[in-house]
C-alpha cells in the first residue's frame, strides 16, 4: 500500500512538474530547427514537415527524455522494498520473531519516552511557564521550607526582578456541602496576584474583586472545571450559587478552565486576604510563587532574594527561622519526585531496546549464513556488491518499520499501563499522550535501527570470497570467523546489558522488602481509616457538640460485629508529605504563659534553651491501644480527661530523648498554643513508642499528643481507625452512621492496607517497570545465546556424530557445547558487573536499607542468569545427540 501511493505519488509530480517543462523543451528546438531550415530558402511548410522528421516525432522525443529523468533511485528503492518484503514473507518464523522483538524494545522506550517527556520536558500548561518561579525559605540546616507571611512581604516589597508574586495555603480536604451534594474537596487559599502569577484567568463567571480580598470581606471562591461539572451542573447563573466551607458560606464567581488545578488537585480557590495577617516570622504556613520580570533571569532572580532574605535575618535575628532564600522554576519542583524514576526507567527501556536489536541482528547473521550461496549466485551472475547490501538494507528496513508499528501500537497500551501504576510524584498537571513529538522519536528509533541493522549484516554478508561461497555445500550454513566473532560480541553484550538491569530490579526488590520489613511504630493488620473533615468550633459550645459527635460515632462503630477497638488521630500516620509540626515552651509553672502578651516578653536566650520542634496531634484515649503502639511509661488518656479537666499530654520516646535525653519528662508543663490557639498549658503524663509518620523510609519524628476531647479544636480534620473489623461490611456501615448523625458531612473510607499502598506506590511503580523490563531483557538474551549455541550445534552437526560413532560419550559433548555458552556468559557476566556497579548508582536515591553494590542482590541476579544460560545450552546439545549417528554421516 505504502509502495503503490508513492509511486502514484511520484507519476503525479512528473506529469504535473516535468510535463510542461519537457513541451516547452520540446517546441523551443522545433522551433530553432525550422528557422534554420527557413533560412535554407524552404517553404514554411517544409520547414516544419522536416523540422518534425529531424525529431523523428514530438510522441517519441517525449517518450525517451521520459526515460532519461525519470528517477531511477526510487524505482530502484520500490523493487528492492517488494523484494524485501517478499523474502520476509518466505522465512515467516525469522520475521514474526524479529518484528515482535522489534516491536517490544521500540514500544518499551517510546512509552517511557513519553511519560518522560510528558513529565521532565514539555512546558507545563500555563503561558510562559518557564517564568514561574517558586520561592522558598532556607533554614540554618540549609532545608528548603515554606514562608511566613512577614517575609512574604518583605520579599514582595523589596525585590525588582518578579512582575508578581503570590502566597498560597493549601487548606488540604475539606468538607464542602451546602446547596450541592456533601464532598471532601481540596481547598486552596491563594492571594490576590495568584492568576497575575500564573496569567490564567476563570474562563467562566470572573475572578475576585477588591471587596473579596480584604480582612472580613464577603466570602467568595473560584471552582474548577471538573468540581463546576460534576457539583454545580455546569450553571452559569452563580447569582444563588454558594457552598458551605466549614463555618462560612462561600458565593461560587467562576470557573477555572479544564485542565487547571495548580496546586495538584485543587477544586476550590479561595482568598487568603479574608483572614487577618500573621506576623510571626517564626511560622512557614505559605508556599510562594513569583513570575520573573521580562528583565530578570533566574540567576538574577535567586541573588536578589538571597541578598534580601540574608539582610533580613540580619535585621531580626533570632527572631526569624529564615537564614536565606531560594529559587526553583516550578516545572522543576512540581516534577522534582518523579524525576529520579523516569530518568531510572528511561536508561532501563533503552538497554532493552539494545538488547532487542542485538537479538534481531544475531537472528539476521543467521539467516544471512543460511542465504550466502543464495547471494553468492546473484553476485555470481552480475549483481553488484552495492545492490545486494540494498536490498538486505531494504529487508531491515521493512523489518524495522514492521517493528515500529508495532511499537507505537504497544505505546498507547504501556502509556495506560505506566499511568495505571499510578506512581507517587507525577504530577496530574502534565498531559502524557503519544504526540508529534513521541512519534518523530519512534521513527527516529526505528530508522537508526534500520540503518545499524541493515548496513552491518550487509558488510557482514557481501564481504566475503565469492568461489569459497559457490563451492561450499548447501547443507553448511556457518559463515566465517569473523561472523562468530560478531555473533559472540553480541551474546555477550545481550548477557552484560541483561546483568545490569537485573541487578537494578534486584537492588529495588531488596530495598522493598526490607522496606517492608521496618516496624512502623504501630502494629495492626485488618483496620477501617475514616476520615472526616468538620468545621473549626466556633466557640465552646460548638467544640463540645463535635466532641459529642464523635464520641457518639466511635461507640457505634466499637458496637458493629467483630471490632476489637476503635481510635481516632487529627493525622493519621502514612498521610504523605503533611506534616503539622511547631514550637512548644516547656514551662516552670501551667501559669506562666497565659497570653500572647507572656510570649513575647520571654527573652530570645531564654526562649532558645526552652523551646523545641515537634509534630502536634491530638488523639483519642483508645487511639494507642488500637494502633497498637505501646506505653513507654506513665499512662494514656483516660476518660477522665474532659474538656475542664487539666490538659495532659502524651509524648514520643524520640521527643523525650531530643528534649529531655538525661531526665525525666513526666509531669512537666509545655505550652504549645501557637499549634491550636488554645495557651492552656500541658502536663507531660506518658511516653509512648516511636511511629513513623510521613512514610516507611523516613525516621520517625518527635510527636507530642494532645487529648482530642481536651483540644476540639484541633480535632476537625480526624480520621477514626477500626481495628480487627471485615472492611467490606463496615466501609458501608461507617457511612450509613456518618450520613445518620449528620447528613451533610463527607466522609472518605479506607482500609489500612490502602493507606500503606499509597505511601510504597512510588517504589512499587519502580520496581514494577524495572522488574518486567529485566525479565523481557533475560528472555530476550536467553533466547540470543540459545540461538548462537543452536547455531554452533547445526554447523558441528556431522562433527557431533563422528564423535559419537568413535564412542564419545554424551557427557563430553554436552559439556562441550555447554561450556561454549558458559564462556560467553561468563565474559558477559564479568562486563556487565562491573557496569552495574557504576550504572546501578542512579538508584541510590530509591533504595532503601541497602547499596548498589549489595552482594546478596548482585549474587541472585548472576545465578538467575547462570541458570538460563545452562538451560539455553543444554537444549540445543541434548536435540542434536537425539539424531542417530548414521543419519549424520549419510547427510553429506
Amino acid at each position: 500500500m505504502l509502495i503503490e501511493w508513492w509511486r502514484r505519488l511520484m507519476r503525479a509530480f512528473r506529469r504535473s512538474e516535468l510535463e510542461n517543462g519537457l513541451d516547452e523543451e520540446i517546441e523551443f528546438h522545433i522551433e530553432r530547427q525550422i528557422e534554420k531550415n527557413l533560412r535554407l530558402g524552404l517553404h514554411p511548410e517544409e520547414a516544419r514537415r522536416r523540422a518534425m522528421l529531424r525529431f523523428g516525432g514530438i510522441e517519441r522525443t517525449r517518450e525517451s527524455t521520459r526515460d532519461e529523468l525519470r528517477l531511477p533511485v526510487l524505482d530502484d528503492l520500490s523493487r528492492d522494498l517488494r523484494y524485501g518484503l517478499r523474502s520476509l514473507i518466505r522465512a515467516p518464523g525469522f520475521a514474526v520473531v524479529s518484528i515482535l522483538t522489534l516491536g517490544l524494545g521500540i514500544g518499551a522506550a517510546t512509552a517511557v519516552f513519553s511519560v518522560a517527556y510528558g513529565v521532565l520536558v514539555r512546558p507545563l500548561p500555563y503561558p510562559e511557564s518557564d517564568r514561574i518561579m517558586s520561592l522558598q525559605q532556607v533554614d540554618k540546616s540549609v532545608r528548603q521550607t515554606n514562608v511566613s507571611e512577614a517575609n512574604f512581604r518583605d520579599w514582595q516589597a523589596q525585590s525588582r526582578s518578579y512582575s508578581a508574586m503570590a502566597m498560597i495555603a493549601p487548606q488540604g480536604y475539606v468538607s464542602v456541602a451546602g446547596k450541592v451534594e456533601p464532598s471532601r474537596s481540596w481547598v486552596t487559599a491563594v492571594s490576590r496576584e495568584f492568576f497575575d502569577v500564573m496569567q490564567v484567568r476563570p474562563v467562566v463567571g470572573r475572578g475576585f474583586v477588591a471587596e473579596e480580598q480584604v480582612v472580613n470581606g464577603r466570602p467568595a471562591v473560584i471552582v474548577s472545571d471538573a468540581y463546576w461539572k460534576q457539583y454545580l451542573g455546569g450553571t452559569t447563573d452563580f447569582s444563588n450559587q454558594t457552598l458551605t466551607i466549614g463555618n462560612h458560606v462561600y458565593h461560587v464567581v467562576g470557573v477555572m478552565p479544564p485542565g487547571f488545578d495548580y496546586p495538584n488537585q485543587t477544586a476550590i480557590w479561595g482568598s487568603t486576604e479574608l483572614n487577618e495577617p500573621r506576623p510571626s516570622r517564626t511560622a512557614h504556613n505559605f508556599r510562594a510563587l513569583a513570575r520573573l520580570a521580562d528583565h530578570a533571569t533566574v540567576e538574577s532572580a535567586k541573588a536578589e532574594l538571597s541578598r534580601i532574605s540574608r539582610a533580613l535575618k540580619a535585621q531580626y535575628r533570632d527572631q526569624i527561622w529564615m537564614d536565606d532564600g531560594m529559587v526553583v522554576p516550578l516545572q522543576q519542583e512540581v516534577t522534582a519526585r518523579a524525576r529520579s524514576p523516569l530518568l531510572v526507567l528511561m536508561v532501563a527501556s533503552g538497554l532493552l531496546l539494545v538488547i532487542a536489536c542485538a537479538n534481531v541482528f544475531n537472528l539476521q547473521l543467521v539467516r544471512a549464513g543460511a542465504r550466502r550461496r543464495e547471494l553468492a549466485v546473484r553476485l555470481a551472475i552480475g549483481a553488484s556488491r552495492g545492490r545486494v547490501a540494498r536490498q538486505l538494507l531494504a529487508e531491515s528496513a521493512v523489518l524495522c518499520i514492521s517493528g515500529g508499528v508495532l511499537g507505537v501500537l504497544l505505546t498507547y497500551w504501556g502509556i495506560r499501563t505506566l499511568l495505571s501504576l499510578q506512581p507517587s510524584g507525577l504530577p496530574q498537571t502534565v498531559d502524557v499522550s503519544v504526540n508529534g513529538v513521541v512519534l518523530a522519536f519512534a521513527v527516529g528509533v526505528s530508522a537508526t535501527n534500520a540503518l545499524i541493522l541493515g548496513v552491518a549484516t550487509a558488510y557482514q554478508s557481501s564481504g566475503r570470497d565469492l568461489r569459497a561461497s559457490l563451492v561450499e555445500g548447501t547443507r553448511t550454513v556457518a559463515g566465517g570467523a569473523a561472523q562468530k566473532r560478531v555473533r559472540d560480541a553480541l551474546v555477550v553484550m545481550q548477557v552484560a546489558l541483561t546483568l545490569i538491569l537485573l541487578t537494578g530490579a534486584g537492588l529495588l526488590t531488596r530495598s522493598f522488602l526490607t522496606l517492608l520489613a521496618v516496624d512502623p511504630g504501630y502494629r495492626i493488620d485488618r483496620a477501617l481509616v475514616i476520615d472526616l473533615e468538620l468545621p473549626y468550633p466556633r466557640d465552646g459550645a460548638t467544640a463540645a457538640q463535635q466532641t459529642r459527635f464523635r464520641d457518639e460515632l466511635m461507640n457505634q462503630l466499637r458496637r458493629l460485629p467483630g471490632v476489637t477497638g476503635v481510635g481516632g488521630i487529627n493525622d493519621f500516620p502514612l498521610g504523605g508529605t503533611w506534616y503539622a509540626n511547631g514550637q512548644f515552651i516547656e514551662m516552670t509553672r501551667p501559669d506562666e504563659l497565659t497570653s500572647w502578651d507572656d510570649y513575647r516578653k520571654l527573652k530570645p536566650e531564654d526562649l532558645k534553651q526552652r523551646a523545641a520542634l515537634a509534630g502536634f496531634r491530638v488523639a483519642s484515649e483508645d487511639y494507642f491501644q488500637v494502633m497498637g503502639i505501646p506505653l513507654i511509661r506513665g499512662r494514656l488518656f483516660q476518660p477522665t480527661d474532659g474538656p475542664d479537666a487539666p490538659h495532659v499530654a502524651v509524648i514520643s520516646q524520640a521527643l523525650a530523648k531530643l528534649k529531655w535525653p538525661n531526665q525525666d519528662p513526666i509531669g512537666r508543663f509545655i505550652q504549645f498554643g501557637n499549634m491550636d490557639g488554645d495557651l492552656r498549658a500541658f502536663r507531660i503524663v506518658g511516653i509512648v513508642g516511636d511511629v513513623r509518620e510521613i512514610s516507611l523510609e523516613r525516621a520517625p519524628e518527635p510527636l507530642f499528643y494532645g487529648s482530642a476531647r481536651q483540644r476540639s479544636g484541633a480535632a476537625t480534620s480526624f480520621s477514626i481507625v477500626v481495628g480487627g473489623t471485615d472492611a467490606a461490611a463496615a466501609n458501608l456501615a461507617a457511612q450509613q452512621m456518618v450520613r445518620q448523625l449528620d447528613p451533610q458531612l463527607p466522609v472518605v473510607v479506607r482500609t489500612f492496607q490502602e493507606k500503606v499502598d499509597r505511601t510504597l506506590s512510588g517504589r512499587r511503580f519502580s520496581l514494577t517497570l524495572i522488574g518486567v523490563f529485566g525479565s523481557a531483557a533475560l528472555i530476550l538474551a536467553t533466547m540470543g545465546l540459545y540461538g548462537v549455541i543452536s547455531y554452533v550445534v547445526a554447523q558441528r552437526t556431522r562433527e557431533i556424530g563422528i564423535r559419537i560413532a568413535l564412542g564419545a560419550s554424551a557427557r563430553s559433548l554436552v559439556s562441550v557445547v555447554v561450556g561454549r555458552g558458559a564462556t560467553l556468559a561468563l565474559v558477559g557476566i564479568a562486563i556487565g558487573l562491573a557496569a552495574a556497579l557504576t550504572l546501578t548508582r542512579l538508584l541510590e536515591g530509591l533504595l532503601f536499607g541497602v547499596t548498589a553494590a549489595d552482594p546478596i542482590a548482585l549474587a541472585s541476579v548472576i545465578g538467575l542468569i547462570a541458570s538460563a544460560v545452562i538451560v539455553a545450552s543444554y537444549l540445543p546439545a541434548r536435540r542434536a545427540l537425539r539424531v542417530a549417528p548414521i543419519i549424520t554421516l549419510r547427510s553429506d
